[in-house]
């Protein structure tokens, strides 16, 4: 699925004009770059950790993916300087992962700013205050005035899709309240997979919900979960260009 991020801006700016288009054009653009971090990052951390494997002397080349992942893990652990290679992979693993989340997380933010401008939020009754403007404030405000409905309830299936909170729950842990580790992992079980993995955590949201969230492969958090959510977004800024039609 594909935004057209220029119409959208040309079709402000002939709608609203320039004021309104202007201040659409940043986040669009930001929108676009920060979808390429996110990507970039989530690559890296898959590419520091098979290179890791691969150049580790104990490792034979037909092991398969989960007995290579148990090797290295054994062989970091055993404090030997012949594992010091798998332990730096972790932490720049770890730090991309930290990195694509907080990137995805901040098209949520950029979208709500296109949204916002595009629809000309600041003449609305209840406007959502600029300097708290996120997905949460944006569909608030856009529930309560029917032509825009299509895109609030895009918004509302965002925010209450199960990838977006567990984006939003790790990336608000992470940067305000306490690491939430990862570290390379084996399964024996049907799967038989190997890799990165992020730990359990619980997280409590601004209304005092309390969530848990089980362990999860970042594979699955950096890849098909985030394209989910970046695909719903993109959906969201379609609604845009609809409108404007």
């Amino acid at each position: 699925m594909k935004w057209e991020l220029k119409t959208l801006e040309d079709d402000v700016r002939r709608v609203h004009g320039d004021r309104y288009a202007d201040q659409i054009r940043g986040p669009l653009q930001g929108f676009e770059r920060k979808s390429n971090i996110a990507y970039y990052h989530a690559c890296e951390s898959e590419r520091v950790i098979k290179e890791a494997l691969a150049s580790t002397d104990r490792i034979n080349e037909d092991d398969p993916g989960c007995v290579s992942a148990a090797k290295a893990i054994l062989l970091a652990a055993s404090g030997d300087a012949a594992g010091s290679h798998i332990l730096a992979a972790q932490f720049k693993a770890e730090a991309h992962i930290i990195a694509s989340a907080q990137a995805l997380h901040s098209l949520c933010d950029l979208i709500s700013c296109v949204v916002y401008w595009a629809f000309q939020l600041d003449t609305a009754p209840s406007p959502p205050p600029l300097n708290k403007l996120n997905l949460h404030s944006v569909h608030r405000t856009l529930s309560a005035l029917p032509q825009y409905s299509t895109t609030a309830k895009l918004i509302d299936a965002t925010i209450s899709s199960s990838e977006f909170k567990y984006l939003a729950a790790y990336v608000n842990t992470t940067k305000h309240k306490s690491l939430v580790s990862s570290s390379l992992s084996a399964s024996f079980e049907a799967d038989n997979r190997s890799g990165m993995r992020i730990k359990e955590f619980s997280y409590t949201d601004r209304s005092g919900r309390t969530a848990t969230y089980d362990r999860k492969w970042s594979h699955d958090f950096l890849f098909p979960e985030n394209d989910t959510l970046r695909l719903r977004l993109v959906g969201v800024g379609n609604s845009l260009n609809e409108y404007f039609t």
